[in-house]
């Protein structure tokens, strides 16, 4: 089932979303896709350069929880997010696929991966209480 619109929603209230320019381009009951687009302000090692590990982290994160955000229709808090930095992520924008792993009736857990000019940068096991 297509969640997009109530993802979008969501995710566009978010002042730190609005701020980056982060974007929900896809949402359903098994996975999401985002993007965030390449800004100078981002990067955290100049010599390479490379994107900061923290922003890889927010937006696998993010990714994560929009399946769930999407369905619910409201936020869902981390309970635990794993990442694997694998290789930099350049100047080029990023982009987050999530695959929905086991949506429960209290916890979802979605498998991340993030993108940086067609090249995975990072994976990472997200997860998201889904109970109120």
């Amino acid at each position: 089932m297509d969640h997009t619109a109530a993802a979008r929603e969501l995710y566009d209230d978010l002042p730190f979303h609005r701020e980056n320019d982060i974007e929900v381009l896809e949402a359903t009951s098994e996975g999401a896709r985002t993007r965030w687009p390449f800004q100078e302000s981002l990067v955290g090692n100049p010599e390479v350069p490379a994107i900061h590990g923290g922003v890889l982290s927010a937006l696998a994160d993010l990714t994560g929880a929009a399946p769930f955000c999407g369905a619910l229709g409201r936020y869902t808090p981390t309970i635990d997010l794993r990442v694997d930095y694998l290789t930099h992520a350049g100047e080029a924008d990023l982009e987050g696929e999530a695959t929905v792993v086991r949506r429960g009736n209290t916890v979802g857990v979605a498998d991340v991966q993030v993108t940086s000019d067609g090249r995975t940068v990072a994976t990472a096991k997200g997860v998201y209480k889904l109970d109120r």
